[in-house]
């Protein structure tokens, strides 16, 4: 039988992309985001690989680590995709601490920066005040 009910709301919700090089995590961010009623669209490891994967998609959140597998980082990948998406919602989690780095990440204008290892109740926070 199909649920027409779960159908409407998986249309409706909103979509959010992961930038993360590291699987566990991203698996994790994923469930926490599914929790909160968003539909993950996908996982990119690089930034060249977010542009191939949710250009076309232009998710309403993205999720991104800042140093990502190839050297390339989130900052990066954000700019490129919010060129696209201007509204859409950025959220850092990292592990940087250099003032460099932090700077970088500030310059792109993120909604939220939570630090790794993160906690899981701030990040559903967050979720939950872009899913209203």
């Amino acid at each position: 039988m199909v649920d027409y009910q779960r159908m409407t709301f998986e249309m409706n919700a909103k979509t959010v992309a992961i930038i993360e090089d590291e699987p566990i995590i991203a698996l994790e961010i994923e469930s926490i985001c599914m929790e909160a009623g968003l539909q993950v669209v996908g996982f990119a490891a690089t930034a060249s690989k977010a542009w191939e994967k949710f250009s076309d998609l232009r998710p309403d959140v993205v999720i991104s680590d800042m140093e990502l597998a190839d050297g390339s980082d989130g900052v990066e990948a954000v700019l490129r995709l919010r060129k696209l998406r201007p509204d859409m919602v950025v959220i850092f989690v990292t592990a940087a601490t250099t003032p460099d780095t932090l700077g970088r990440i500030a310059k792109s204008k993120p909604d939220h920066v939570l630090n790794k290892p993160f906690d899981v109740a701030e990040l559903r926070k967050v979720l939950a005040e872009t899913v209203s």
